[in-house]
């Protein structure tokens, strides 16, 4: 397939909440096949669909990076949370940047997967980390928003002159 661009911060895109999937066409499916390849390209465990700028709700995820073994989530929702951790973060979008970012330990998501099924999927560890991780892009969140007002507006101004 094919390698996308990513989209880097601070493209608006990465900040505006993206579009439900109607239906899930020939369309999304080269879509998610072309983010898998960006993932994998870029050295990733997961990536929204308006990181390579389309704004649908649409997420893939490998977290451990095995070629087949991908997750494809379309319209996805946390339905359940439980405990909290705090870990180092990082996001495509944001290249070079990590900073801890307070998380679920547990999440209990809910989505359409690509055969247009509805899946209840459990995500602990770093799954719990990526499905919130691209939930929030989903929702035009980026992981810097979640670090508090001071830090979040210290990076965005670091990130601002460093782009």
């Amino acid at each position: 397939m094919a390698v996308l661009s990513v989209i880097k911060y601070p493209h608006k895109v990465l900040q505006t909440k993206t579009a439900p999937v109607v239906h899930i066409t020939d369309t999304e499916r080269k879509l998610v096949k072309d983010m898998i390849d960006t993932m994998y390209a870029e050295n990733g465990v997961g990536l929204a669909a308006n990181q390579v700028g389309v704004s649908q709700r649409i997420f893939v995820a490998s977290p451990d990076q095995v070629k087949g073994r991908e997750l494809v989530f379309f319209n996805p929702r946390i339905v359940k949370q439980e405990g909290a951790i705090k870990e180092f973060e990082g996001c495509l979008s944001i290249p070079e940047f990590y900073e801890p970012v307070r998380r679920a330990k547990k999440v209990w998501m809910r989505a359409t997967n690509m055969k247009g099924e509805t899946v209840e999927v459990k995500g602990e560890g770093l799954l719990s980390r990526i499905f919130q991780h691209e939930i929030d892009h989903l929702n035009g969140i980026l992981f810097i928003d979640r670090l508090g007002f001071l830090k979040s507006k210290t990076a965005r101004k670091k990130l601002s002159k460093k782009g």
